[in-house]
């Protein structure tokens, strides 16, 4: 795999620092997640099964788990012999925990001096909000993200998932690639900072463009589009829904045809692009009703054979179940050491010589403490001294 032989040091909670480590252990690399005895906090938030959330479970694939007590002198001896031996380190450890913990660059760099350290925060480490707390709707509300979703005249809303997270684990894998490059280029490691509000305004490239170019925010449309019509969300008879979109004149007609709506094409209202968007009230009316004519399936059947741009608003019982992510490999079997078999979320790529592979279950608490332990030359005598679980 594109990794093997890169070693992670994985320091985080909740979601954007471990999930951003599983995203390089999933390509191949030996990733270490470091808790303290009781656990990382994502154990703690939603549902428990035993030590285990859903949250946990679902950003924490392909790793092997170590239980330290850093804010003791074994555990921080155990740190250093761990770091002499890791190419990243990545957390999301606020200053000064950082530095009481010795996570900071400078204390790594001073035991391996090409390491890479990879910070995640939610403001940034300099600036007027450094060291503010903050999570994912900390996020998505300075950012805009908030305020630009949501109907028409409605309240802002953050978006279903945790999008700030998970754009913010996806900067920290492409910040690890970059800086391996740059080590194998030059020889030198180096810091790399990634904040959840700079990943929302990534996100938002065309919305912010069009407030940056023409000095107006786009307005709040819900499910539908500001830039063209129809785009939007359809119950059909048996309640289900199917999302459309038709943005342009060739995907129109194709709908119309699909519909069995043939004077939908020529009426002067939605003959262009520009037509359909002005009045596309009218329109969607019109689409909402035929629709209702059928059911999901049927519906879906036409469209496709119509070659339209359509989707079914699935739940997530039905994406779980959906045959084209389970053809793309989306929820793999594992073997959990406390749960047994059950499905974790899979690789979101494919790399044709070197695939990643889903190889691990997300570690029980301190699964691995003696295996890595004894890696790193302690006796087994002193290595049961490492594994504590307060809880």
């Amino acid at each position: 795999m594109p990794l093997t032989g890169i070693r992670v040091l994985e320091l985080g909670s909740m979601v954007a620092a471990p999930l951003g480590a599983t995203l390089l252990g999933d390509m191949g690399a030996d990733v270490i997640k470091i808790e303290p005895p009781g656990g990382e906090e994502g154990r703690r938030v939603g549902p428990r099964l035993g030590d285990d959330t859903g949250l946990y479970i679902g950003v924490n694939r392909n790793k092997r788990g170590v239980v330290l007590d850093l804010t003791r002198p074994p555990g921080q001896a155990v740190l250093r012999r761990l770091v002499r031996q890791t190419d990243i380190v990545i957390h999301n450890q606020r200053s000064p925990a950082r530095e009481r913990l010795g996570l900071d660059y400078a204390a790594l760099a001073a035991l391996r001096p090409d390491i890479i350290l990879i910070t995640v925060s939610t403001y940034g480490e300099s600036g007027p909000y450094a060291g503010r707390p903050g999570i994912d709707p900390s996020a998505q509300a300075l950012g805009g993200l908030m305020a630009g979703t949501g109907d028409p005249g409605g309240p802002a809303l953050k978006a279903g998932a945790a999008v700030a997270d998970v754009t913010a684990a996806t900067l920290v894998s492409y910040a690890a690639m970059l800086a391996l490059w740059a080590r194998a280029r030059d020889g030198q490691g180096q810091a790399a900072e990634v904040t959840l509000i700079d990943g929302v305004v990534h996100l938002q490239g065309v919305q912010l463009g069009e407030y940056l170019l023409h000095g107006v925010p786009p307005p709040r449309v819900g499910n539908r589009s500001p830039f063209y019509a129809p785009y939007n969300s359809y119950r059909c008879a048996d309640g289900g829904e199917v999302h459309l979109a038709a943005f342009n004149n060739k995907f129109y007609r194709n709908l119309c045809e699909a519909l069995d709506a043939p004077e939908l094409i020529d009426d002067p209202r939605f003959v262009s692009p520009a037509a359909r968007l002005e009045n596309r009230d009218a329109l969607d009316s019109q689409i909402a009703a035929y629709c209702a004519r059928y059911s999901r399936a049927e519906l879906m059947t036409r469209l496709e054979h119509a070659d339209v741009v359509a989707a079914p608003v699935n739940d997530y019982p039905a994406a779980a179940a959906d045959p084209q992510l389970r053809h793309n490999g989306m929820f793999v079997p594992v073997t959990h050491t406390a749960h047994g078999p059950l499905e974790v979320p899979g690789i979101p790529l494919r790399l044709q010589r070197t695939p990643g592979a889903v190889r691990r279950p997300p570690p029980t608490l301190g699964e691995h403490t003696s295996e890595i332990l004894a890696e790193l030359g302690y006796s087994t005598d002193r290595s049961e001294a490492f594994q504590v679980h307060d809880r």
